[in-house]
Order: C-alpha cells, then structure tokens, then sequence
C-alpha cells in the first residue's frame, strides 16, 4: 500500500514501495524526451567514433552523455517531472528531500529499442569498469518512488526465415553490429538463462548462432557459454564463438563464416 509523506514545502507526497515498471509507450515518451534535455559530450562522442561509430549512427543511436554533478541531474529530473509523473520510470527516483533525480555514472546512455523504434529501457556504459563490468541497467530499485527495469533485448532484422543470428552481450557492440551489417542479431545484458532467446528464435528457421564478444572485456564467457546457453544443447542449435579485438572486426568477411559448427557443450 501506498503511504503519505510531507515534503519540506509541506505538500503531499505519495511513496510507493513498490512501483510497477510503466508501459511501454510512456517509457518511450519519457526517455525521449529526457534524452533531448541532455548532450553528448565531445569526449563521449570522440570514444564512439573510436570503436568506429559513424556521426550520423551516433545521432540515430541517441546517445548521451550522463551529467556528472547530482545538481544537473536534479534539475534535470524536475524539469521532466513538471511534465510527466516519473513513478514507474525506472532510473528516476526521489531523494531524502522529496525532490526528483536520476541514477548515475561516469559514461553515456545507451536507449535500448524494440522493433517498432520504442524505447524500452536505458543501459548506461561507463567510461572505467565497476565490478568487473562496464554495462548496468538504468534502474531506481530500493530507492524512494524508483522502479526496477526488466532484462530487455535489443533485436534486429528477424524473422521466420532467419537460419543464422548472431548474439552478444554487448549493447554497443549490437549496436554496431546492427548499423554495419543490418544481419540478424540478437543483445543482452545480464540474462542467467536462455529463455529470452528462445522466445525469440523459436519461431523462426534459426539453426546457428554466432557468439561474438570483445576480448579483454567479457570474464564470463564460461558462465554464458554453459549456463546460458545450456537450454540449446537439447534443442540442436550450433554455436560459433567469434572473439573480436574490435568492433571494426566484424567488418572482416569471414565474419559471418562458419566454419566448424558445433552444438553446445
């Protein structure tokens, strides 16, 4: 049940211990338009051109860079919290004081879409790894009015006659994936198992899946390749591990080349 609180400025305030995550249009309309309050800075954008996004895919992409300072981020929030109601939005949460604010960290936003364009979620990439991963959800969870996010996936260009989709567990590097070779794909973030997969490649001709991830930044191949993947190995899939050095490797023209499918062990 919901409680009551007063504000400083003595207003009513409603605390929901638990906030059910919004729709999917709401979400959208939000992150939008929080996105357009916010800049990529010259840094951030300089780091993507690096790992060889374009300009122009930087652009579609809504990339953003995260503001530092907890007051940018404050009067951020309440100018977006003049618009909508922020209480189901995860990532967006009420401080000590009752007033609106954001989940942070040093690095940028990555929108996550789904197939109609729609933002599901935020992903934040951080500049320097923390806890041994550089990618977190956008999320408010155990804060005053937050919400949790949902494990989402971000796909592209699949349907029924798919035969080979390629996975990974980078969203950037879906990303770049997606704007350099329009292929069928698959990223996640996060996932213990492979149910969300499924649900997608299960109506489809999939027969083989190209894992590919960064060398040097993925310290849980084991645990993907054997617990996430596990619930394949009844199913016949094959999977091609594909380590890169750098995005600009999945250019390569033996990318997409299998040459040793084998089921997963």
């Amino acid at each position: 049940m919901d409680r009551e609180c007063f504000s400083i400025q003595k207003s009513n305030i409603t605390i929901s211990p638990i906030n059910e995550i919004a729709d999917i249009d709401k979400r959208d309309t939000v992150y939008r338009t929080f996105l357009n309050m916010l800049k990529l800075e010259k840094s951030s954008r300089l780091a993507l051109n690096r790992l060889g996004f374009l300009n122009s895919t930087i652009e579609e992409q809504m990339y953003r860079t995260i503001p530092n300072k907890n007051i940018h981020r404050r009067l951020i929030a309440h100018r977006l919290s003049k618009i909508y109601d922020l209480s189901g939005i995860p990532g967006f949460y009420q401080e000590a004081d009752f007033k609106w604010t954001f989940s942070a960290g040093k690095g940028i936003f990555i929108p996550i879409f789904d197939e109609s364009h729609k933002i599901q979620a935020l992903s934040i990439h951080l500049d320097k790894p923390f806890n041994n991963t550089k990618d977190m959800w956008f999320s408010s969870k155990d804060k005053i009015n937050g919400t949790s996010t949902k494990n989402v996936l971000s796909k592209n260009n699949i349907d029924e006659n798919t035969n080979t989709v390629v996975l990974t567990d980078n969203f950037l590097l879906g990303n770049y994936i997606k704007a350099s070779l329009n292929v069928p794909m698959i990223a996640f973030s996060n996932i213990s198992n492979s149910y969300q997969i499924l649900k997608v490649i299960e109506s489809t001709n999939v027969d083989n899946i190209i894992f590919s991830f960064k060398i040097g930044q993925n310290d849980n191949l084991d645990y993907i390749i054997n617990r996430i993947f596990k619930d394949l190995i009844p199913l016949g899939y094959n999977l091609e591990t594909k380590p890169i050095k750098d995005f600009k490797d999945v250019l390569d023209k033996d990318f997409l080349t299998l040459y040793s499918l084998r089921k997963v062990a």
